[in-house]
């Protein structure tokens, strides 16, 4: 009866935004418009608001999909994931690699015709490395010479230069293969001093705030919708003119909702990470807009390692031993490819041997036996997750196995996103649910992710061992002793002390309308729309 209460209630969800969407007033522009003044506008779902665009706060994918398209670091990464030129036009990079000089573009503006200095991205990551802020991105400069010191509060001078203010000097204690690729990284983004002078940790709030990427923000109805213009002091515009007029990212949180607004013709762009619901991603694939794209991304449990009784290595391996990850792709049915590991695979590294496998019966005596040494019962146990269809489905699949394989409930604790990393970060949940899209396109941004002191890093574990073998991996350029030292570090994540339980990789559908040209994603999930092309006549 259970599952038959949930179709119902989903079919008149479905009808309810078909009458709506059919007969409603709305306030979107339709692209069959036939005035010759029709507005040329991109719309897509972010599904959820984005928590924070304060470049030193952000850590979550939807945030990064405003900023990105609204500010440009030293580096950008284009469609095939590789690092390019932005703000800085060139650089030079030292015989041994711990000197980088960065030549700023002549042209690269702020969106109040100001132009973009060395000064701002000085004053930029001394903001994100100063610790009262305590960004939790703030390793992604700890490469550099003092930072890491000047992030503990102590009084040392960094490795960071301006020349002039079109020339920025770095120099970083080590030589790494991927600081490049940091640039592009928020915490990386230059800020104008004087632009949140007043307003402080609130300057994203402002109406006319300062920014200089392709786009600016016209507008931001909390929870409903975020209006995009093209910033037209971009250097991307000077040659080439925006393609669009506006983008509307809106803020839907019902995934059959965006299927039946795009089915309508008021959305332009949906995909499986925000607006489509897996089981509707079959039928979806036949249409000739559908696209797919594998992704580094890894969907994973974690362990509260502090609260009881996960603070028992016994108990997460039981826990992990439990879950039979050919579930999801079954289930799911929407690209999941079960995996134990923690590199995706195409990234050095990837090691399919890796991980604890499904092993129920070895599971149940381990839990038998704890029981018996221990007086008290297990806690109650809760697994937390964040609001959306898909993703309640991924918490329901675990919570039956385990059930079913170790006669143990687990409560489901559901959340909104903005309140999902709030709790994440002051009390996580016994165990809890999260994907990780790697942030550069190297497989020590899963490593670094558990890492003592990484912001993300909610399972309240680490480990001096863990920490030295991420760090000589990264700057390892034999591929042999690297991919030696990635293993053991993997070994002592998921099998020697099981913090968390991977469970699959992902691959991304999306549907693009035909009158939108010029969209692409790239592996990383990273959408940038200075290319979008708009017919608004199609």
């Amino acid at each position: 009866m259970r599952h038959w209460g949930q179709f119902l209630s989903v079919f008149l969800s479905f009808l309810l935004v078909i009458i709506c969407v059919s007969g409603c007033d709305r306030p979107l522009e339709r692209h069959s418009s036939p005035s010759n003044e029709a507005p040329r506008v991109f719309r897509m779902n972010l599904g959820t608001e984005p928590p924070d665009l304060d470049p030193a706060k952000v850590t979550d994918l939807n945030s990064f999909t405003v900023l990105q398209n609204i500010m440009r670091g030293l580096t950008t990464f284009g469609d095939n994931g590789k690092v390019v030129p932005a703000i800085a036009a060139r650089w030079d990079i030292s015989k041994n690699g711990r000197r980088i000089t960065f030549h700023l573009r002549p042209d690269a503006l702020w969106s109040d015709g100001k132009p973009v200095t060395a000064s701002d991205f000085l004053f930029s990551w001394k903001r994100a490395l100063d610790p009262r802020r305590a960004a939790p991105y703030a390793f992604f400069l700890f490469d550099i010479e003092g930072a890491e010191d000047y992030f503990k509060g102590k009084p040392v001078p960094l490795g960071i230069r301006v020349l002039d203010e079109r020339t920025l000097e770095v120099s970083l204690r080590r030589s790494i293969p991927f600081f490049l690729d940091l640039m592009a990284s928020p915490v990386a983004l230059p800020l104008r001093p004087e632009n949140i002078r007043h307003t402080d940790d609130a300057f994203t709030e402002e109406a006319q705030w300062i920014v200089n990427g392709p786009f600016q923000i016209k507008a931001w109805r909390h929870d409903e919708r975020l209006s995009l213009v093209p910033n037209l002091r971009y250097y991307g515009f000077s040659q080439k003119k925006p393609g669009l007029d506006r983008i509307d990212m809106l803020m839907i949180g019902d995934s059959n909702t965006s299927v039946v607004m795009y089915e309508n013709n008021d959305l332009d762009y949906i995909e499986t990470t925000s607006s489509i619901p897996s089981f509707d991603v079959r039928r979806l694939r036949k249409l000739p807009e559908a696209r797919v794209q594998t992704l580094h991304r890894i969907d994973y449990l974690g362990f509260n390692t502090k609260k009881p009784p996960f603070n028992d290595v016994n108990v997460r391996r039981a826990f992990a031993m439990s879950l039979d990850r050919t579930y999801y792709p079954r289930l799911l049915q929407s690209g999941q490819k079960p995996i134990a590991s923690w590199i995706s695979p195409g990234m050095p590294g990837y090691n399919p041997a890796i991980g604890i496998a499904y092993q129920p019966q070895k599971a149940k005596i381990i839990i038998q036996n704890w029981q018996q040494k221990h007086t008290k019962m297990l806690e109650p146990i809760s697994l937390g997750y964040q609001t959306g269809y898909d993703i309640q489905k991924q918490v329901e699949i675990a919570q039956f196995l385990w059930k079913q394989n170790l006669k143990l409930p687990v409560h489901l604790e559901n959340m909104e996103w903005k309140v999902y990393l709030r709790r994440l970060s002051d009390d996580p949940p016994s165990i809890f649910r999260l994907g990780w899209y790697v942030d550069y396109p190297d497989p020590d941004s899963y490593l670094s992710l558990f890492t003592t002191g990484n912001g993300n890093n909610y399972t309240g574990w680490h480990h001096p061992d863990y920490d030295r073998w991420v760090k000589e991996a990264a700057v390892t350029l034999d591929p042999a002793r690297r991919k030696s030292l990635m293993d053991k570090a993997q070994r002592l994540l998921l099998e020697q002390d099981v913090v968390i339980v991977p469970l699959f990789v992902s691959e991304k559908t999306y549907l693009v309308k035909p009158w939108v040209h010029g969209f692409s994603v790239n592996a990383m999930n990273l959408i940038q729309l200075e290319r979008l092309q708009v017919d608004p006549h199609a």
